[in-house]
């Protein structure tokens, strides 16, 4: 009988720590809901967006192309110290970047409301810039920081009951949620100092500007996508009042915290497989991706009909102050397989299998879905409110589902000739 490979294993126990990972904050946010109230969540919720969209610039897209490299010479100590050193001076150089564009933020007078939480969680870039999550990853070593992030939240995120008591403590809310970060980053480079994983070397800034040039296409992608999948709350900000941006980022965070429990850990453990499958058998890293694709879509489309039959109990549990966010739920409730299947294409199609040609078809997809989702959202916003943010995020994810299936197609057809 056959074993379960090393990649489906983890895939499982990711799930289950995803589970752990997004169950904790499941009890939390409900909590900070009815504690906080629809203006104060709000308001959180915008500094929570904010350092999101900020931790993907200082991310870069190191996520997936520093992964690939470090999948690719896992056995070369050399190399990977060479892409680990330059990779973490790449970040570095981008978080002071980003406490600039803090600077910005906190001094436009529409923000004003937001100019004390968003500092505060200005941290939890901090925090990211120093995770390890790539480096284990692509050393096949995710699980073993999965279960770090896990017990962090497990540990810090329930003072969150201690603490918070009333509106008055929505920056304590904040301040605990950076603690989760901090904490997590700090102890991931522990571990990499600890196992010997990687050591950082005199920098070569030929080799930093050589990881940026390689990111960059990724990190527009990944740029235009947060603005559907975390700057719908920033830019809802201009629009409506703080209380309806709450009910907006209540629906949005069960609908991603349901879909990321099942997509995250199919990418992680799934990415650097394939990128080295197809090095060495094509045909073989081609059916994965078909299996893959199959799974989400099966997966993912249960968790959009749980969102349905869960959108009326939800709307009874959280009472007047969050009334709507049923009938935001229902609007959502096609994103997590159009996120799964969308994913499976582009991520492992088009970047894991692909090549340089197939990374930039990638990232046009993403510009044109940001530039789509920019104005759609500002116009249904306009008219509908949140509503309207929720009809964009629907029609922004269809159009980046069908494009990567597309293109995916095509990159197939072109490598069988």
């Amino acid at each position: 009988m056959n074993q379960p490979s090393k990649e489906i294993k983890d895939a499982l126990w990711l799930m289950g720590l995803q589970g752990v990972n997004y169950l904790v904050p499941l009890f939390v946010w409900p909590y900070l809901m009815f504690v906080l109230g629809a203006e104060q969540f709000g308001v959180y919720s915008f500094g929570i967006a904010l350092a999101q969209y900020l931790t993907l610039l200082v991310d870069f897209g190191f996520n997936l192309t520093a992964t690939k490299q470090i999948a690719v010479c896992r056995d070369n100590r050399e190399e990977t110290n060479r892409i680990y050193t330059s990779t973490m001076a790449a970040k570095l150089l981008l978080l002071v970047l980003s406490s600039l564009i803090v600077g910005v933020v906190s001094l436009v007078p529409t923000f004003a409301p937001y100019r004390a939480i968003v500092w505060i969680t200005w941290l939890i870039v901090v925090g990211n810039t120093f995770s390890m999550f790539w480096l284990f990853q692509g050393l096949g070593r995710v699980r073993l920081v999965a279960i770090v992030n896990a017990v962090v939240k497990v540990l810090i995120l329930p003072l969150t009951f201690v603490f918070v008591r009333s509106q008055a403590d929505v920056y304590i809310a904040a301040w605990i949620q950076v603690a989760v970060f901090l904490l997590s980053g700090l102890v991931t480079v522990m571990m990499t100092e600890k196992m010997d994983l990687a050591h950082i070397r005199p920098i070569v800034w030929t080799d930093v500007r050589e990881q940026l040039k390689s990111s960059w296409s990724i990190f527009l992608s990944n740029a235009a996508t947060s603005t559907y999948t975390t700057l719908f709350v920033v830019l809802l900000a201009c629009f409506v009042s703080a209380d309806e941006v709450g009910r907006y980022a209540a629906a949005e965070k069960l609908m991603r915290c349901a879909c990321f429990m099942v997509w995250i850990p199919i990418s992680q453990a799934y990415f650097p497989k394939i990128s080295h499958l197809c090095k060495e058998n094509s045909i073989e890293a081609e059916k994965l991706i078909d299996k893959l694709t199959l799974f989400s879509l099966v997966a993912l489309g249960l968790v959009g009909v749980l969102l349905v039959i869960g959108a009326e109990p939800v709307s009874r549990f959280f009472g007047k102050d969050y009334a709507g966010i049923g009938e935001l739920m229902l609007l959502l409730a096609a994103v997590p397989m159009l996120v799964g299947v969308g994913g499976i294409q582009g991520e492992m199609g088009l970047i894991a299998s692909g090549d340089e040609k197939d990374k930039k078809a990638f990232c046009n997809v993403y510009l044109v879905a940001g530039v789509i989702a920019l104005g759609s959202v500002s116009a249904l916003s306009y008219l509908w409110g949140a509503k309207g943010a929720a009809l964009s995020l629907v029609l922004t994810e269809g159009f980046v589902c069908c494009a990567m299936c597309v293109l995916n197609a095509k990159r197939r057809k072109t490598c069988r000739k």
